[in-house]
């Protein structure tokens, strides 16, 4: 453009066909631009989420039945038998568990809607009856304790929350119900002298001067994202596998999902390092059942090497563009 306003500038030099021809280059290599930027964005961005919710329309509702769970495999008739016998054993046993208590709060609990869509979420209908209880009123190593006093195996670990096992955390409370009882913990604006102590750990660990109290992981990756947003005057956002399933990074719009240990989405970044507010990267997602940290999507890859490299040279493209790298440690169990 600064070529074409030369021209104008000195348009007796030039006649109107070339200056014609001139904008319509400019305008070309223009589009042949967006359309580079916009093909190494299909290639970088994860599509099935994409794919699925154009299609989730066109999908006709199915409640499963447990004939149809059973033969979903197209296993022999004998099998699928021995499948529903199971089945129903399960749901014998889960339902003479249930005492009197559990039942009542179990029947309450159904007008909760946030346990009734995990469930309508998470499993087929067959499934729901055993489901685990949604009351607890005690809980003992990897054990929860009902109101009725029965004891179940708690195989989720609170969806990963207490990845350090339940005794720890309630340790931790009762030793911080002991230092703040004085206080109190709804006394608002003044922090107890714990706070400091924290703090100062926190920047002796990270060297920074600067920290963040937050009550979830959810809220500081959404913390940190807009802080990068507001200081960059940015908005997209680049979320590599396991941090992009975040629910705080699914509502706030202006996210792409790209897999790692991809070439494409570094090359993403670099064309896209001005419209990109930050990258969020789980450390551990190489783990990821999905493979998002395997070359071939196998999820396979050695967590000491190949992703440890692709970590190392995600960090260098993020300073070479001068985006900031945000890294949710929520799954890496950091605990204070």
């Amino acid at each position: 453009w600064g070529l074409l306003s030369a021209m104008l500038g000195y348009g007796r030099y030039f006649s109107l066909d070339v200056l014609i021809l001139s904008v319509v280059a400019l305008l070309a290599i223009q589009l042949i631009e967006k359309a580079r930027v916009m093909w190494l964005t299909l290639r970088a961005a994860w599509t099935p989420p994409l794919v699925a919710r154009l299609l989730t329309p066109a999908v006709a509702w199915h409640k499963c039945t447990d004939a149809e769970l059973c033969a979903v495999d197209g296993a022999p008739p004998e099998v699928q038998a021995r499948r529903r016998a199971g089945l129903a054993a399960l749901a014998r046993r889960a339902a003479s568990l249930e005492g009197p208590r559990s039942r009542e709060l179990s029947e309450l609990l159904r007008h909760l809607a946030d346990g009734r869509f995990t469930d309508n979420r998470l499993l087929p209908q067959s499934l729901r009856r055993l489901s685990a209880a949604r009351h607890a009123v005690e809980s003992d190593g990897p054990y929860l304790v009902d109101a009725d006093g029965r004891r179940t195996l708690d195989c989720s670990g609170s969806d990963g929350a207490n990845v350090h096992g339940y005794n720890f955390y309630k340790a931790c409370v009762a030793e911080g119900n002991d230092r703040i009882a004085k206080l109190g913990p709804n006394v608002l604006g003044p922090l107890h002298p714990a706070a400091a102590d924290v703090l100062r750990f926190l920047r002796e660990l990270s060297g920074l001067d600067e920290v963040s109290f937050h009550s979830s992981g959810a809220e500081a990756v959404t913390a940190a994202v807009q802080l990068c947003r507001f200081n960059t005057r940015r908005r997209l956002v680049l979320a590599f596998d396991a941090a992009a399933d975040r629910g705080s990074l699914s509502g706030l719009g202006g996210v792409l999902r790209c897999s790692s240990l991809d070439a494409a989405a570094l090359r993403l970044l670099a064309a896209r390092a001005a419209e990109v507010a930050c990258v969020v990267v789980d450390p551990l997602q190489a783990l990821e059942r999905r493979g998002g940290g395997g070359a071939a999507g196998d999820g396979k890859a050695d967590p000491d090497a190949a992703y440890k490299s692709w970590l190392q040279t995600l960090r260098d493209a993020c300073t070479r563009s001068n985006v900031p790298l945000l890294l949710d440690e929520v799954d890496s169990g950091f605990r204070l």
